[in-house]
């Protein structure tokens, strides 16, 4: 479980000064949405297991299911599964090492998602986020109320709204841009109260949905921390450097459309080169496919640790610009 704040990285508003708010219904929005925060996080956890069932909806072949599940001894380790299709993975932290077992060395682009949405999505906001209302509405038979604010990317105005319940102030709704995060069926665990239910839906579009149990472990064993014999150790790193690009050819600039990231993931290899890349978010499928033969074209000097070159799990953005 992440017991820290995940932060959302709402940008820097600019056109408007901070100054033209209502400086009281900032201050309002700014509390609500601390509560909320707060009421999700525990300051101290016990040994714990998790257990994300999700559905993945936009599939070509249908929806899908996947797993997964953590298990955390606390300061001793944790072991976290994963399966999604074909993909399997499997990592046991302890003190000294980490052991894992991998059909692939990049997660699927869902796992990455659920890992994003669970136990909860939290955000903050950013200095010149722009809040522009707070209402009372209703949804699920319940009182909420809703900070409607503005973000600016690049040209782009986005309108977005966080939800909180009125009664336990958690937070229920998140409209970031396209992205939609629903959070129900609240329990309380250790202190904190999280959604037992979470859907993400895109432009509109149900994407995935997320059924969360967390329950306090009973066996802490050395058993629920044991290696399979086929498992791969690794030792973790007492020095390390990053990747450095060396060579990382761009994009041609457009005539006057507008300016678009599109975010590859992929593995930075030992030889430098980019390996098992896809297109993490693309607004166009055809930029996607233009980026994703770019940066399989980028090379890097490899990271190292102790010493020695090291792969190294990377995301990429190509900017395109007037596309």
């Amino acid at each position: 479980m992440k017991s820290v704040l995940k932060v959302l990285p709402l940008i820097f508003f600019t056109a408007i000064p901070a100054s033209a708010q209502d400086p009281e219904l900032r201050r309002e929005a700014v509390q609500l949405l601390e509560r909320a925060n707060g009421v999700s996080l525990s300051p101290k956890l016990p040994n714990l297991e998790r257990v994300d069932t999700f559905r993945v909806f936009d599939s070509s072949s249908g929806p899908q299911e996947g797993t997964f599940t953590r298990v955390v001894v606390q300061g001793t380790g944790r072991r976290e599964e994963s399966r999604f299709g074909a993909y399997h993975s499997l990592d046991i932290w302890t003190r000294e090492r980490l052991a894992t077992v991998r059909t692939g060395e990049l997660p699927p682009p869902e796992i990455d998602t659920v890992m994003q949405l669970t136990p909860i999505y939290l955000v903050q906001f950013a200095d010149d986020d722009v809040i522009r209302a707070i209402v009372d509405k209703a949804a699920g038979g319940k009182k909420i109320r809703c900070i409607e604010f503005d973000t600016i990317r690049g040209q782009k105005i986005e309108n977005n709204e966080l939800c909180v319940e009125r009664g336990n102030g958690t937070l229920v709704l998140e409209k970031i841009g396209n992205d939609l995060i629903e959070n129900s069926e609240f329990f309380s665990f250790a202190g904190e109260l999280l959604p037992a239910k979470i859907i993400y839906s895109f432009a509109g579009v149900p994407k995935l949905e997320i059924s969360q149990a967390v329950t306090e472990l009973t066996d802490a064993s050395e058993n629920v921390l044991a290696e399979p014999p086929e498992a791969q150790l690794r030792n973790f790193c007492k020095t390390f450097r990053r990747a450095i690009g060396t060579s990382m050819p761009q994009p041609k600039e457009g005539n006057g459309g507008r300016n678009v990231d599109v975010v590859i993931r992929g593995i930075i290899s030992k030889d430098g080169k980019v390996r098992e890349a896809v297109v993490q978010s693309a607004e166009h499928p055809d930029l996607g496919t233009e980026a994703l033969a770019l940066v399989q074209q980028w090379v890097f000097t490899p990271a190292v640790c102790n010493g020695d070159p090291n792969p190294q799990e990377a995301e990429f953005i190509v900017h395109f610009h007037g596309r």
